[in-house]
């Protein structure tokens, strides 16, 4: 059996408002950069572009569904906002595929970014409104194939990009957390508890560092000190 808190939300107030126009806004960049990010890896990667290429597509699609989600509530999203939060990442990102490097962009994208946005829509689920719960629910199912695509192709380079994992994870967690610092109250105004997205997000991750190949013990040195560091500033 299902249950749902989503009724006993009020989606009319303007505090609900203000906080789910920031978190759509989120929502929605970050699908775009993620559309645009694997255009750019289907360039880099050309062996797999045109399986890069459908998963860009995937990406626009969300974005248009959750700008419907804001357009359904009468709720304008907060884009500029959200820009400046994801724009750390994007530059990451972007400068490590000009200098030719490939872990750091598919750590990025398709491990941490991924992992973040599967925790956070299984999260938003209980208590999203109708109409967004029908969307975010697809929406889970394709982002798991996003993922998948970076832990086959970072575990099939693994023995040669092992160091380089690793660091990418180290660097680029801190970058990210800061992004929830920005959203926990917004978070917490529309109905998601931040601690349980954080808790689920470094599940995700970690069950993400065993299978590309890493030891329980080295998961536990990469990823859940970076979000124990974080979260100590939050």
């Amino acid at each position: 059996m299902t249950v749902s808190t989503a009724p006993t939300i009020d989606y009319s107030t303007e505090a609900y408002r203000k906080a789910y126009a920031l978190i759509n806004g989120v929502v929605i960049m970050g699908e775009n950069h993620a559309d645009h990010h694997f255009r750019l890896l289907a360039d880099a990667i050309p062996a797999d572009r045109e399986e890069l290429l459908a998963l860009a597509a995937m990406e626009a699609r969300h974005a248009r569904e959750f700008v419907g989600c804001g357009r359904n509530l009468r709720v304008q999203a907060d884009i500029p906002l959200a820009r400046k939060l994801f724009q750390p990442l994007h530059d990451s990102l972007t400068s490590a595929l000009e200098q030719g490097d490939l872990v750091r962009p598919l750590v990025i994208q398709c491990l941490i970014i991924e992992c973040f946005a599967i925790a956070a829509y299984h999260c938003y689920l209980p208590v999203a409104d109708p109409y967004a719960k029908g969307i975010t629910t697809w929406v889970i199912d394709d982002e798991h194939l996003h993922l998948n695509y970076g832990e086959q192709w970072l575990q099939r380079n693994f023995s040669s990009h092992r160091e380089a994992i690793a660091e990418a994870c180290r660097r680029e967690l801190p970058t990210t957390l800061t992004i929830l610092q920005e959203l926990w109250s917004d978070l917490e105004a529309i109905g998601i508890a931040p601690e349980a997205l954080v808790a689920e997000f470094n599940c995700l991750l970690n069950d993400s560092l065993g299978a590309i190949g890493f030891q329980p013990k080295e998961v536990m040195a990469i990823s859940t000190s970076a979000v124990a560091r974080a979260l100590a500033h939050l």
